[in-house]
């Protein structure tokens, strides 16, 4: 039987891989954090009232398990059953409409069972009322960590919809670091040139692989009652992350999961951070072949009742991260590799060079993003 889940988690891979290529166009000169699942899930709000092009185009440029809504709306309730009793891990969905507007009786069906998304009525004319309502709700189920995702100025009285997903994590390391250990050393932003920054120190059995063909190694950090994880891939040369940006292109994310070893102690160097990123991502999706959501020909005549046509005006997406020695706290609001081994001595993984990092449960990924600089904020 063909497993609709798996490909959906490949295809989440794949896409985490493309969005960060995106995200990053030029090289990865900042820090930057951002959640595939979340901007999927959004997208999905906006697939369950698409149809034809509009909907082909939803369903290839994410990576949907499939093109066909049932099939579609089962992969995400799959992931959102999953962690609907979870304490790490809050996911949540939300379609504002206009007052006065009325949904389509099998659209209000699949965004409730399907998609867990509550429906309420807004006046988006009153356009500050508006955002800073969307806003309040947004911050709440992110635990404060996203605020005004949304200006007044995105919204007036020609607004229809706004349909949202947010997600908080936070979970604390199956071994946490002891802060006593924390000390400064150089991290080196590029070949010649280190900054100081803190990184946390210890001596662990953690998931760990060496990839010849990526040119980097991985770690796998667990999180403690959850089958979440920090997964990392530290280039071998400190200037490395591009290069491997784009070897990552030739593999997927799900399949170097069972190529980490986890039977020996881990000598680990990682340094705490907190980043903050927001993009708007209409020329994003645009390039993943989505850009007829934003044209007059957009077919998401299987929304609202009333005959006018819809389109999408912006698509936002903000994201915070933050690691430090009790685990990890993080929020947004949108080929057969082998194993080398070579070392006698105990195995390091010391990050002090720009790194790529998803959270993840070696299937679906959460959040991911690379660290390459002190944070500014």
């Amino acid at each position: 039987m063909f497993d609709f889940n798996l490909q959906f988690a490949r295809g989440g891979a794949n896409v985490t891989v493309e969005l960060f290529e995106l995200l990053t166009a030029g090289g990865v000169k900042q820090n930057i954090v951002f959640s595939p699942f979340s901007i999927q899930t959004c997208a999905a709000l906006a697939f369950a009232g698409a149809s034809g092009e509009t909907a082909d185009q939803i369903a290839e440029g994410l990576k949907f398990a499939s093109n066909f809504h049932p099939e579609v709306a089962e992969t995400f309730q799959h992931v959102f059953e999953k962690y609907k009793d979870s304490e790490l891990l809050k996911i949540a969905n939300k379609v504002y409409v206009q007052e006065g507007q009325q949904f389509k009786p099998d659209y209000e069906v699949a965004l409730k069972e399907s998609y867990n998304a509550e429906a309420e009525n807004l006046n988006f004319a009153e356009s500050e009322s508006a955002a800073a309502a969307i806003n309040s709700w947004v911050e709440d189920k992110t635990a404060g960590q996203i605020k005004d995702l949304v200006s007044a100025s995105a919204i007036n009285e020609l607004t229809r919809l706004v349909l949202l997903n947010a997600l908080h994590f936070k979970g604390s390391w199956a071994h946490k670091f002891d802060e006593e250990q924390t000390a400064e050393d150089d991290f080196w932003v590029s070949e010649e040139e280190s900054i100081k920054l803190p990184y946390m120190n210890q001596k662990a059995k953690f998931g760990y692989g060496f990839f010849e063909e990526l040119n980097c190694q991985a770690l796998e950090m667990p999180y403690n009652n959850s089958d979440l994880s920090m997964l990392v891939l530290l280039p071998n040369e400190r200037e490395g992350l591009k290069s491997l940006a784009e070897k990552l292109k030739s593999v997927n994310l799900v399949d170097l999961a069972g190529n980490l070893d986890y039977s020996e102690d881990v000598v680990v160097q990682f340094p705490k951070f907190k980043v903050e990123f927001e993009v708007e991502l209409t020329e994003t999706l645009k390039k993943l072949g989505i850009s007829k959501i934003f044209s007059e020909e957009a077919e998401f005549n299987n929304m609202l009742q009333s005959p006018e046509g819809l389109q999408v005006s912006n698509v936002f997406h903000k994201a915070v991260i933050e690691v430090n020695e009790e685990g990890t706290e993080a929020a947004a609001a949108t080929a057969m590799i082998m194993m080398t081994r070579c070392m006698l001595m105990p195995l390091q993984f010391t990050a002090d060079r720009p790194f790529f990092y998803a959270i993840w449960n070696k299937r679906n990924i959460l959040f991911a993003g690379a660290f390459v600089n002190a944070p500014t904020a």
